[in-house]
């Protein structure tokens, strides 16, 4: 990932990190544990989600708060104070409403960051690295957000569940958003 992010790869979290409010934090699809070492170095609960055996077991071995699965089957995540989802929402772009609902019934904000610059569309060698590095449990990943896709559906959900979003920022390829209930 560092190298489809040109070296910038930390540079989403760091952005994450400087929004994050209160003292619980529960992360969907975690991926690495930046935001969970983040959030031990600061006091601050987390508890992390993902389906990947390997991050899970990294996570866990480190002794954060992992619960393994598929979000996508989970009734509901843990209460929070904010709930963050990172280069992980196309996932769930199928699903988005529900996806939506059992986030903001776990905490009053939401941060989202998405690439919105996807170099899985391109063909060649990087093409080919972004697509193997977005597989979850071996399926590739078709759909990708642009930034009118990514806004457009958060205007619709916005109206669906009455939140507020703003855009709180830029990095490399990512949007980060802040949502507010």
């Amino acid at each position: 990932m560092s190298m489809l992010y040109c070296g910038n790869y930390y540079k989403r979290y760091q952005a994450i990190c400087k929004l994050i409010t209160g003292k619980k934090v529960t992360e969907l699809c975690f991926g690495d544990t930046i935001i969970a070492r983040y959030c031990k170095k600061h006091n601050i609960e987390w508890t992390g989600y993902d389906i990947n055996p390997n991050f899970i077991k990294n996570a866990a071995g480190k002794g954060y708060n992992v619960i393994p699965g598929n979000i996508k089957a989970m009734r509901s995540f843990a209460s929070a104070d904010v709930c963050i989802i990172s280069g992980s929402l196309y996932h769930f772009h199928e699903e988005v409403t529900a996806l939506f609902e059992k986030m903001l019934t776990a905490a009053p904000l939401i941060i989202l960051s998405e690439p919105v610059i996807n170099l899985s569309d391109r063909n060649g060698i990087i093409g080919k690295l972004a697509k193997a590095s977005a597989n979850v449990n071996g399926k590739e990943q078709h759909f990708r957000y642009t930034e009118t896709t990514l806004l457009q559906t958060l205007n619709e959900l916005s109206l669906q569940f009455n939140f507020t979003f703003s855009i709180a920022g830029r990095v490399e390829k990512d949007i980060i958003i802040l949502i507010k209930k």
